[in-house]
């Protein structure tokens, strides 16, 4: 199996994106937008983040859609990241479709984010420079690094 790193991600408002960002630059990743990617190429890849944000209590309808149509080769393992204004509670949704695809979920990572819900109000500022921080720590944690 090959070591090529994927980090998927949705984001409406950009903060899951700094992190996904953040993640990939660690690890040499590449980033898959999957609102805008309707197909990903597991062939080669060794290891996958998957991160969205929370929406209602869930991830992005793009993320779940993205996660049903996902094809994995044997042994492929995963982590999830996310932003949240309240609480990570995509994260537990994430790793169950991950689960059901047969793909081990190795680590989690969440922090605050600018919650727009809240019209900016909560968590001005997140993910900020420790956030992103933490990130790559979880990143390089995650596959081994």
């Amino acid at each position: 199996m090959a070591n090529r790193t994927l980090v998927a991600f949705a984001s409406r408002t950009g903060n899951t994106r700094k992190v996904a960002d953040a993640i990939a630059h660690a690890v040499g990743g590449e980033l898959v937008d999957v609102r805008t990617s309707l197909h990903c190429d597991l062939a080669q890849a060794g290891f996958l983040f998957v991160g969205d944000g929370v929406y209602m209590g869930r991830p992005s309808r793009a993320m779940v859609r993205f996660l049903q149509r996902l094809s994995v080769p044997a042994g492929v393992k995963a982590a999830v990241f996310g932003t949240y204004g309240a609480q990570a509670k995509q994260l537990d949704v994430l790793s169950r479709l991950l689960q059901e695809k047969g793909i081990e979920v190795v680590d989690r990572f969440a922090c605050p984010g600018r919650d727009w819900f809240a019209l900016g109000l909560l968590h001005r500022g997140r993910p900020n420079a420790d956030d992103l921080r933490a990130a790559q720590a979880f990143a390089r944690r995650a596959v081994g690094g």
